[in-house]
């Protein structure tokens, strides 16, 4: 059986995606840490940063930017944002597929945020994020991304 991100790589499991190419998927956290927290993936498997084809993981923080970008536009982690790449399972990585995670952060959440941090850890997530409020969020970046494109074109 294939691993949970190939799946939804595969469009075999729902999720709301922000963005796709050939060689990665990003796409909401269902169990965000916080506001807009996004994933980015490579479409190929592979458990670990190394076990990537060359050019893969420069291709992967690229899109983990562009990201970072457009949610710094909509007011997400304006004061900061955590980049985070579990790299295996002693590094707490959950699921065995490369994935980023993109983390903007607000002034003071620091106490929400260490309840849910707290759930990722241990593997156990708590309950999924309601799928219209990450279609939202999903779409606000979708459409900050293709703002952003437009804009490097003229």
């Amino acid at each position: 059986m294939a691993c949970i991100f190939c799946q939804i790589a595969g469009g075999e499991l729902p999720a709301s995606i922000v963005y796709e190419d050939s060689e990665c998927l990003a796409f909401m956290d269902i169990h965000p840490l916080g506001r807009g927290h996004v994933l980015v993936i490579p479409k190929h498997h592979a458990r670990q940063v190394t076990e990537l084809e060359t050019g893969a993981t420069q291709r992967l923080f690229a899109v983990a930017e562009s990201i970072l970008s457009a949610q710094r536009r909509l007011g997400w982690g304006l004061d900061g944002s955590h980049i985070l790449l579990n790299d295996g399972k002693t590094a707490n990585q959950k699921v065995p597929h490369v994935h980023v995670h993109i983390i903007p952060r607000e002034k003071g959440d620091s106490l929400k945020s260490a309840g849910k941090l707290a759930l990722h850890v241990t593997g156990v997530f708590g309950f999924a994020t309601p799928r219209p409020r990450l279609e939202e969020q999903a779409s606000q970046l979708r459409t900050e991304l293709l703002t952003q494109c437009n804009r490097r074109q003229t």
